[in-house]
């Protein structure tokens, strides 16, 4: 119910409900299917599933950091902790709007990671994922139904990436290092 409620397009809602019941095809989940690929992530060479692809890997480390650093938010630790407990506290209201920022985040790297297997892309860099992410943030918050409600994603996508370049400013690709830690 919680998925449905939020105000996204439906084919982003689908894309949650996979997540949420652990079917979006990454590479564990064809390889389920005899799919004969590598099994690799794209950003790190190690073994793809949802846990890594949007949790573990170092490119979701950085823009989970991001969003923590910008906001003082517990960085979620898997799709179950997003969905039940995550926001626990915080008000309903800027508790919807806070979860369709962090869909946005998972949309963008799925989409980045996609161009990269399918596409043959070169790698993305953390910026262009965030960017990516606060581009879909600020598109959704057009869905809103009161306009403070969209200032307010507005307003929290530009500080997510004001935030992002001043850590990448600040320590570029050492980051990747430190988020192991």
């Amino acid at each position: 119910k919680l998925i449905w409620n939020l105000k996204l397009p439906l084919k982003i809602k689908f894309f949650f409900w996979y997540l949420k019941r652990g079917v979006v095809l990454t590479k564990d989940n064809l390889a389920k299917r005899n799919w004969n690929g590598s099994k690799k992530c794209v950003f790190c060479s190690q073994d793809e599933n949802i846990q890594h692809l949007f949790f573990d890997c170092h490119y979701a480390k950085f823009i989970w950091r991001a969003i923590n650093f910008t906001f003082v938010l517990e960085v979620p630790k898997s799709v179950d902790h997003m969905c039940y407990g995550w926001l626990q506290g915080i008000q309903p209201r800027v508790k919807s709007k806070i979860l369709v920022g962090a869909i946005a985040m998972c949309w963008s790297l799925w989409l980045s990671r996609n161009d990269m297997v399918f596409d043959k892309c070169s790698i993305k860099t953390y910026m262009q994922v965030i960017f990516r992410e606060t581009h879909w943030g600020q598109f959704w918050a057009l869905l809103q139904r009161r306009e403070e409600d969209t200032n307010f994603m507005k307003s929290a996508c530009r500080e997510v990436e004001t935030t992002a370049m001043q850590i990448f400013a600040k320590f570029g690709w050492s980051f990747r290092n430190r988020l192991a830690d």
